[in-house]
């Protein structure tokens, strides 16, 4: 047993060029636009906030939202979401199951968005 190393590697599943392979350099970390990223995204939960606020305290916007979205009235739809005060307007898409808002910074700042999916239907 003397003759035999303490931890053998498979060859197959460790060839030797693998094993002594250095580890690709990262680059030097630079905080800056993901600071700028989290900032941008504070402003786009707040108008996140403002919708879901909307929609969660009010039965009669969410029974009007639901309907114009379900007769296919988009610009209805996007109306009301409008006149809650928001400053980043979402893109909304919807079908018989739910609503979906993807909400996007002002142009020029696109280095994050905020997804929200809500149900109305279980499938």
């Amino acid at each position: 047993m003397e003759d035999f190393p303490y931890f053998l590697y498979d060859p197959i599943l460790f060839p030797p060029h693998a094993r002594n392979r250095p580890l690709r350099p990262y680059s030097a970390p630079n905080p800056d636009l993901l600071v700028k990223s989290a900032k941008t995204s504070q402003s786009l939960m707040l108008d996140v906030k403002k919708v879901m606020d909307t929609i969660a305290t009010s039965k009669p916007f969410s029974n009007r939202l639901m309907t114009a979205a379900q007769a296919s009235q988009k610009n209805v739809v996007i109306d009301m979401i409008r006149k809650i005060g928001i400053k980043n307007e979402p893109d909304i898409t919807y079908n018989p199951d739910g609503i979906r808002f993807d909400f996007y910074p002002k142009e020029g700042e696109e280095n994050c968005h905020i997804i929200v999916s809500l149900k109305w239907r279980d499938a």
